[in-house]
């Protein structure tokens, strides 16, 4: 796919994510790994709304996280996404979403049970304590967290899902996120509920399912 063919993709999955309400107007940022070269990723600008991207408005960045185009501005949280990336060379896409049942849970350190077959990856999803976009401590605990689950509940920030490409990082952010409104739901409700048998969450595991 070439640098285009991405750029005009990370405007589609951002319009999909708005209008899912998972990315507010300023909220949230997405970026991917630039194929074939080495220390290059797109990422979404700073301060633009997100309803309105366009291609052009997307920031290449370089491996230290500075822009080709010194008139854009990339996201502020474009150092955890290169520290993400540095960490997992497999991983070639990253969201951070402001997915408003997922950041409910991570505000009560909730975990995700085996409810269904979407909910299976998430279920060693860590919680990470808030910080400050671009503290070292935060990137940190983040990049350890993903060692366990593919996504990620950014205490007070949100949610951030990784994938090997950006549509599968955007089908987690959107299946973990209606995961987490059915919990809330069946709990409303005055129930736990039921869950998956273990033997059929360890197949699931072992065959990749999501």
């Amino acid at each position: 796919m070439s640098e285009q063919d991405l750029r005009e993709e990370i405007v589609r999955i951002v319009e999909e994510l708005y209008e899912a309400q998972l990315i507010t107007p300023t909220g949230g940022n997405v970026s991917v790994r630039l194929p074939d070269e080495e220390g290059a990723y797109l990422i979404t600008p700073t301060r633009l709304h997100k309803g309105s991207l366009r291609p052009e408005d997307i920031v290449r960045v370089n491996a230290e996280g500075k822009p080709a185009n010194r008139r854009q501005r990339p996201s502020v949280e474009t150092k955890m996404h290169l520290a993400i990336y540095d960490a997992y060379p497999d991983i070639e896409a990253v969201i951070h979403s402001h997915a408003p049942y997922a950041t409910a849970l991570g505000l009560i350190e909730g975990r995700i049970p085996p409810i269904s077959v979407d909910a299976v990856p998430f279920t060693d999803m860590r919680v990470v304590p808030f910080g400050l976009p671009g503290d070292p401590d935060l990137i940190d605990r983040v990049v350890a967290a993903l060692e366990h689950a593919p996504a990620v509940l950014l205490q007070n920030h949100g949610l951030l899902t990784v994938g090997w490409t950006l549509r599968q990082a955007a089908n987690r952010a959107l299946a973990l996120e209606e995961v987490i409104q059915i919990l809330v739901t069946c709990r409303l409700l005055g129930g736990d509920p039921k869950t998956l048998p273990e033997e059929t969450v360890e197949l699931l595991r072992q065959t990749g399912a999501l």
